[in-house]
């Protein structure tokens, strides 16, 4: 017994020596620029791809042999470009067969790999590679994977089907054997910068595995997700398989699935639990059943409850149109309480690797907590498809509420700049009544699911009502997201005339910008829409570009800007009259003393136009280059005007006209300009003849005879206004 140790380590010795000779043999005949020219034949044979490497590879023991290649980069097939690259690729081949001149790959660590991987017309673009390496060959390079490992890769997957790329980085991937009759686990995570939903964050791969010739048996499996997706944050979410079966094609059946998630949406809290019992693939087609799914959400006093269910999504054919799906929610808190339920035909239609939902039918209400929850008030109807996980959807839904109703045709591409395209159309939308039948606070809650839409299109309706604006022939280009919504090129007929130009809404602070062009307006229709009491009114004409932020006249007067010019042709004045004006303020022109205010009678006095340019800021209109026309006066001017009540700091020039209807008692006024400066309310504003923008009367001289001039309406400088005033003393 005891000379057996001795003889194990003689052994074990010459064993090892033998090694190193052969290690020493194997570095000495190593020949790393035929093993360049060699690899990328084979490849080129196998694939047609090239293979390019910036060195020779290089032999080194750790402590088996491995192959060493910095550089290395597989290209396209048939076009240029570069497939896949690794910053380093460590190949562990056997011994035995090396010292024969073959490589027998038995274990692969890839490091620094960026790969992208596209899905056309059911093929992967690499796919061509893996059927390579599956070939018999009397080539010297045979590929027997025992272990895989990818440090610091990085993997972008584009599907046609999907409409989005998945992308993955910093990925960690380690797996067991990988021959037949080989169990083991494939260990993995990655960062998620581009997926379904905008997501976005960590991920972690953990599947058990038994393989066979024919394929692979799944013996557990999970993938765990923690970031943002769809709208939700700080997911936390975990997808569980029971067992499962697939093949070396596409063919994959996964029992026992269930996810478990949880985050936040907004404020509110998110729970979510759904299960399948069989999920199948097989080439393009896809078959899940029974699935059920219920999400809760809460928000501080409020909570709501989702529910779906269907015993299946199958591949529709001619005797399956689809099968039955049923969904509810209930949203309670607060002081009313919303329901609602749906229910659709759902099936998977394999040529455009989509979802489909037809006959959709979905309705909500909403009442009074304590009340009983009363008649549907919201019904829609249509159809709709998405592709897996989301990336491209497909709407073509009516909505009804009451009397007013609305068709979107809609189409969503994750993967375009504005992932949203559609179309809005209705014969009727009284957006007051849908407000006030679906109890939302104001507009902006009426607006809120078009606001959250990334989107572009168009939006046509015949009659429309919001707030105080009665409106019909509505048309133009809708743009929505990020909370507001704009309409550009827009064109409507409103208060007797026609509006066109843009609007666009910010919901977080009620702004509304306007940028139009109007003709034909009649202001007393407007008045009595918006509920104001002018003392002018006429037919209305011009330009505007304003903003405002405010649900009320004295938020939204103290926060109106920008610039308006407008006419009235012809216009009417609810106050005095100018021939009463002029008539109280005669006896103060001669001796230029101060004008004694009369008390004047109401009457209504008509322009054949009138006008300004104004500028709007911290609550008051400053306008300038104002105008006024009568048969027999020209009026000019400038002043301002308090948007929050009313009142007016305003210098007219009264020309009158030296032929014209002149009222007989003011015929000496004829070619004499009045200085009047108006204060106070708009409906009775006081007045004075101002001398101050009047320059000092000269003295009296002889004039000379000179043509006559054709008369023009004065312009806003004050030495116009006080030229002819010295001739009111003769």
């Amino acid at each position: 017994m005891s000379r057996l140790p001795k003889i194990l380590g003689f052994l074990l010795g010459a064993v090892s020596a033998l090694c190193v000779v052969l290690a020493l043999y194997l570095l000495a005949t190593w020949d790393g620029n035929a093993v360049r020219r060699d690899l990328a034949r084979e490849v080129r044979e196998r694939c047609g791809r090239p293979l390019a490497m910036e060195s020779a590879p290089r032999l080194r023991f750790r402590p088996m042999p491995t192959i060493v290649i910095d550089g290395l980069a597989l290209g396209e097939r048939g076009v240029p470009g570069i497939a896949a690259r690794a910053g380093r690729v460590e190949a562990g081949i056997a011994l035995l067969p090396a010292l024969r001149g073959r490589l027998e790959v038995r274990s692969l660590a890839v490091h620094d790999l960026s790969l992208q991987l596209e899905r056309k017309q059911g093929d992967w673009s690499l796919n061509d590679v893996l059927r390579g390496m599956r070939m018999e060959s009397k080539s010297q390079l045979a590929v027997k994977l025992e272990a895989l490992t990818l440090e610091r890769a990085r993997l972008r997957l584009h599907d046609d089907s999907l409409g989005h790329a998945l992308t993955f980085e910093r990925i960690h991937l380690k797996t067991g054997a990988l021959q037949p009759g080989s169990r083991g686990r494939i260990i993995g995570e990655a960062t998620l910068t581009e997926g379904p939903g905008a997501a976005s964050g960590g991920l972690s791969i953990d599947v058990a595995y038994l393989l066979d010739a024919q394929g692979y048996d799944i013996e557990s499996a999970s993938l765990a997700f923690r970031g943002d997706a769809w709208g939700a944050t700080g997911l936390e979410g975990e997808l569980l398989a029971r067992s499962g079966r697939g093949d070396h094609h596409s063919t994959l059946a996964l029992q026992g699935l269930s996810l478990r998630a949880k985050g936040r949406i907004g404020t509110g809290r998110l729970q979510l639990n759904a299960s399948a019992e069989r999920l199948a693939r097989q080439e393009d087609a896809l078959a899940l059943q029974a699935i059920k799914a219920r999400m809760l959400v809460n928000d501080g006093a409020e909570r709501t409850d989702v529910s779906f269910e269907t015993a299946s999504i199958a591949p529709r054919t001619a005797s399956f149109p689809g099968e039955p799906l049923h969904a509810a929610f209930r949203s309670e808190g607060g002081k009313r309480v919303s329901s609602g339920q749906l229910s659709a035909r759902i099936a998977y239609r394999p040529d455009h690797a989509k979802i489909e939902l037809d006959a959709l039918d979905a309705r909500w209400r909403s009442s009074p907590a304590g009340s009983p929850e009363g008649e549907w008030l919201a019904h829609i109807t249509g159809r709709a498809n998405t592709s897996l996980l989301g990336g491209r959807v497909e709407l073509d839904l009516g909505a009804r509420v009451g009397k007013s109703a609305l068709r979107m045709k809609a189409d969503y591409e994750q993967a375009r700049p504005i992932p949203w395209s559609f179309l809005l159309s209705g014969d009727q939308l009284d957006a007051n009544r849908v407000r006030a039948s679906l109890a939302l606070e104001g507009p902006g809650d009426l607006l809120a699911p078009l606001l959250r839409l990334n989107g572009s299109g168009r939006l046509q309706l015949g009659k429309f009502s919001l707030g105080a604006l009665h409106a019909s022939d509505l048309a133009g280009e809708l743009e929505t997201g990020n909370g507001s919504a704009s309409l550009k090129n827009a064109r409507l007929s409103a208060f007797g005339g026609q509006f066109e130009g843009s609007v666009r809404y910010t919901r977080a602070d009620h702004r509304l910008a306007l940028d139009n062009r109007f003709s034909g307006i009649d202001l007393a229709a407007m008045q009595k829409a918006l509920r104001r009491n002018w003392p002018i009114s006429g037919t209305l004409s011009g330009q505007w570009t304003i903003e405002a932020a405010g649900l009320n006249w004295p938020d939204i007067a103290r926060s109106l800007s920008g610039e308006a010019r407008f006419t009235l042709s012809p216009a009417y004045w609810r106050g005095g009259s100018i021939e009463n004006l002029l008539t109280a303020v005669r006896p103060a022109l001669k001796d230029r003393s101060p004008a004694q205010r009369a008390a004047l009678p109401t009457e209504q006095q008509a322009f054949t136009a009138l006008g300004a340019r104004c500028s709007l800021a911290a609550g008051r209109a400053d306008c300038s280059e104002f105008f006024a026309q009568t048969p027999w006066t020209r009026l000019g001017g400038e002043g301002s005007l308090s948007l929050a009540d009313g009142s007016l700091d305003w210098l007219t020039r009264i020309a009158v006209q030296s032929r014209g209807p002149t009222p007989r008692a003011l015929t000496g006024l004829r070619g004499v300009t009045v200085p009047l400066r108006l204060n106070g309310p708009v409906g009775s504003a006081g007045y004075a003849l101002d001398w101050r923008s009047a320059p000092p009367r000269p003295a009296p001289v002889k004039a000379a005879p000179r043509p006559a001039e054709p008369e023009t309406a004065p312009d806003s400088s004050p030495e116009n206004a006080a030229q002819t005033v010295p001739s009111a003393a003769g």
